[in-house]
């Protein structure tokens, strides 16, 4: 036995979770804390180090996904890791790809990478980034999976959900319908993506149920319990976000997005979300109703 392998057989397994500060990356750990495992939240700076230390997070790393020595040290010893990507950074499946390689050289057993539903849908470059990534991750030597969740119903809560009572402008057809995911159904399933044995090598479509936009911020609305009512806006004037807006990549991405979801939305299917759970997914309302109660 190696000494990687020695050290990879003590005690309960190591989930290392890349972007474990982000939205997304919150829930995963607190769906991983309630597992028996041991949790390392690899985060990118302070104010990330602080917002998972409040989860109870003993282990935390700080990691520039950038540099790939600070990524290699991350996940020293790490038996699972799962990777969640910087949304819209303009080399994503660049750091995926090294995540990936330092988890390789970590001797890992398990990477779980976090992609997107339809990462092929052409014109969208943040979703070509992430099916790059998939074509690595399925190369790897490790012991893969890929989840590709739809849109986060969390997403749709802390951008237009938290608006005052009133009209709500969304840049795309509010009346076009999106399948959403609670992030803690999705936090559900990571884990027993990660934990369980089964599921190496597969790509899970994780979708949640339909609805339209309008229905979404509605329900929003009623879990605050004040009225909203979306309302669409030409996406190509619409205002970006901080943090976007100050990225001519990121600018692009973003609105490419929204006039891709102004013509189609993005639906999937919910069997697959369904089979891994047990259980039916959360519906929106659920997740609305969660979300404000957190505050």
């Amino acid at each position: 036995m190696s000494e990687s392998e020695s050290v990879h057989s003590q005690g309960p397994p190591l989930i290392a979770v890349i972007g474990a500060a982000g939205l997304c990356g919150t829930y995963v750990l607190e769906a991983v804390l309630r597992a028996p495992f041991r949790v390392r939240a690899v985060v990118h700076g302070p104010a990330g180090r602080e917002r998972v230390a409040a989860l109870g997070v003993d282990d935390i790393v700080e990691a520039d996904l950038e540099k790939p020595d600070t990524v290699r040290q991350a996940l020293e010893n790490a038996d699972f890791v799962f990777m969640i990507p910087p949304a819209f950074h303009p080399a994503e499946d660049v750091l995926a790809i090294r995540a990936l390689e330092a988890a390789e050289q970590a001797g890992a057993r398990r990477f779980v990478y976090l992609s997107v539903l339809h990462p092929h849908t052409p014109g969208l470059r943040h979703h070509l980034r992430k099916a790059n990534a998939e074509a690595a991750v399925r190369a790897s030597r490790l012991n893969w999976a890929i989840l590709q969740p739809s849109m986060f119903a969390q997403i749709v809560l802390s951008t237009w959900g938290r608006a005052p009572a009133g009209p709500v402008e969304v840049p795309f057809n509010v009346d076009n319908e999106f399948s959403f995911i609670d992030l803690r159904d999705l936090g559900e399933a990571g884990v027993k993506v990660l934990s369980e044995q089964g599921h190496d090598s597969a790509t899970y479509e994780l979708a949640g149920p339909a609805l339209t936009l309008a229905e979404a911020v509605r329900f929003a609305g009623r879990a605050r319990g004040v009225d909203l009512e979306a309302r669409t806006v030409d996406w190509a004037d619409a205002p970006l976000p901080p943090g976007v807006a100050d990225s001519a990549s990121r600018a692009s991405d973003m609105r490419a997005m929204w006039q891709d979801y102004d013509r189609h939305g993005l639906r999937g299917n919910s069997n697959v979300l369904r089979m891994l759970l047990g259980r039916a997914p959360a519906s929106f309302e659920e997740a609305a109703t969660a979300f404000a109660a957190r505050g």
